[in-house]
Order: structure tokens, then C-alpha cells, then sequence
């Protein structure tokens, strides 16, 4: 066990007995103007190392230290261990509640995979999760007629949560071997997407289609874009005299700017569209063909 000090300049975690660190900073006078953030380290059952953050008093660092050396030495676990309490539903609160860089695309989706985790295991202490009780979990949910892509989402949604709660020291690490060693219903690929039009059939399909239809489906064939992509695709997205869309990390689902070329063919589709003449970052290229 021990207790550190954080730079407040690089964040290096080190002794608190070190006067200077090794970015330059002199820790002396930083300590004095109660810039200097004390952590205390110890490890827990199993083996991981767990750090604390106390404040800017090393006193109170000290008696937080002293603290925790008492309660292993008096075997108390379960007041060292962070999840010893806590309930599945009262890390679901949490894990709802932390500030997000952007909104996650499926927030929807992701709170209605909890909630069905809670239907079963709100009430229960986390650490007490085995991963017998998850794979009567699966069992279950497959007798009520649920597809085992759908069921394997929401474990995996609590999975992603609980390896959230693990890395910020919420959870120990018994609770996310339970969620490690549990197995996916649905083999990796089961539910890939691998066939593609012949040419006959997207002849065949262009040629059914309805006209305000026919240019999505070109581009959809010529691009290689998602329909959602092609769907929600604007003019300023557009360079036509370049010979590229160019989608940018809003624009997608995997959340990255890609450039496709255009080809002649599908700039003559596209040369072909009723085009506003107003602000073109807010113009739908397809606004009127769905």
C-alpha cells in the first residue's frame, strides 16, 4: 500500500515523498499551494491493483491509507471491494448517467437492453452475478420466442457496461470475468449479409422500379454506400467536378469521413437531379424520392 502524488501539470501518479517530478514541476510548492492531488494504492483480492483518489490533503490521505491497511488486515474484503453492495440496477443509474464526448447512435437501443438485464438481476448485488446465472439468462430469453442476435446485443450492452464500471475501479474483477467467460448464442458472422445482386437482377430491378426510385438504386450500386447514407446524402456532400462524395464522420455508421468516387455514369444520374439553388448543406440529394 501506498500513497501518491499527482502532478497537477503531467498527472504523473508517483511517491509522495518525491520533491520534484520528472516533468520539471517542483512538487514542494505545489504541495504547499494545495495544487497536488493525493491517491492511495492498494491491491485486491485477486490481485489488481486499485487506486483511490482522497483530495488535496495529504493528512486525509494518510487516514484513508491507514484505513484500508486495517481493513485487510482484519480480513474485511467486503468493505474494500467496490461492488460488494452495489446492485445491477444502481450501476445501471450510474452507467446512464456518465457525461458522453457524443451521443451514442443506439442510446435507445442500448437502455432497452438493460432494462431487460433488470428485469432479472436489478435487485442483485453485481458481484454476485455468476456466469450460470447469465446463461440461464440466454436460456430463458430464448423460451420466450426472443432471436439469439437480439439476446446477444443486450449482453453484450451489459458486458460493455460492466467493463466500463471494471476500468474506473466500480467493479472488481470477479464480476467481469463473469461477463468475459460467457458465450455468444450466435456464431461471429452468423447474420452477415453475404449476397449481392447479380447484374440481371439489378437490370431487372432498375427497370421495375418506380422513376423517383431508379437514381437510389444507381448510386446505392455504383457507391457501395448504405441505403441510410445515400437516403440522408446532401449536395455540399457532393463534388461533382472532383469526381467524389465525400461523407463526412457524422455522415457514417462507423463514425469515419470516407471519400467514394463518382463515376461517369452515376455523375449523369446525379447531373440529372433537380438541384436547389438555395444553401446546399441542408439539401437532401433524394429529398423528394422517399
Amino acid at each position: 500500500m501506498a500513497i501518491l502524488a499527482e502532478c497537477p501539470m503531467c498527472h504523473k501518479k508517483q511517491s509522495a515523498k518525491n520533491r520534484l517530478c520528472s516533468c520539471g514541476e517542483d512538487l514542494v510548492r505545489l504541495k504547499r499551494s494545495k495544487k497536488v492531488k493525493y491517491w492511495i494504492a492498494y491491491r485486491l483480492p485477486g490481485g489488481k491493483q486499485r487506486r483511490e483518489c482522497v483530495g488535496y490533503s495529504i493528512e486525509e490521505a494518510r487516514d484513508a491509507d491507514g484505513k484500508r491497511r486495517v481493513q485487510k488486515r482484519e480480513n474485511r474484503i467486503f468493505d474494500i471491494i467496490p461492488d460488494a453492495k452495489m446492485s445491477f440496477q444502481e450501476l445501471t443509474d450510474w452507467y446512464l448517467s456518465l457525461p458522453r464526448p457524443k451521443p451514442l447512435k443506439d442510446t435507445d437501443r442500448m437502455r432497452i437492453g438493460l432494462a431487460n438485464f433488470n428485469k432479472v438481476f436489478g435487485d442483485m448485488p453485481v458481484r454476485h452475478i455468476k456466469v450460470t446465472d447469465l446463461e440461464i439468462y440466454q436460456v430463458q430469453r430464448i423460451q420466450q420466442g426472443h432471436a439469439a442476435s437480439y439476446i446477444d446485443q443486450d449482453v453484450t450492452y451489459a458486458a460493455t457496461m460492466i467493463n466500463k464500471a471494471f476500468l474506473v475501479d466500480k467493479v472488481g474483477p470477479q464480476t467481469l470475468k463473469a461477463f468475459k467467460a460467457l458465450k455468444a448464442l450466435q456464431k461471429t458472422g452468423a447474420n452477415t449479409r453475404i449476397r449481392t445482386l447479380s447484374v440481371a437482377e439489378y437490370v431487372s430491378l432498375c427497370k421495375h422500379a418506380k422513376v423517383h426510385l431508379k437514381p437510389i438504386i444507381q448510386t446505392l450500386m455504383a457507391t457501395g454506400m448504405r441505403p441510410g447514407e445515400v437516403l440522408n446524402l446532401r449536395w455540399d456532400r457532393v463534388d461533382i467536378k472532383g469526381h467524389f462524395i465525400r461523407l463526412r464522420a457524422e455522415d457514417t455508421k462507423t463514425g469515419q469521413a470516407r471519400s467514394i468516387p463518382i463515376s461517369e455514369a452515376l455523375r449523369d444520374i446525379l447531373r440529372a437531379l433537380p438541384r436547389s439553388l438555395h444553401d446546399d448543406s441542408c439539401i437532401l440529394v433524394f429529398g423528394r424520392a422517399y
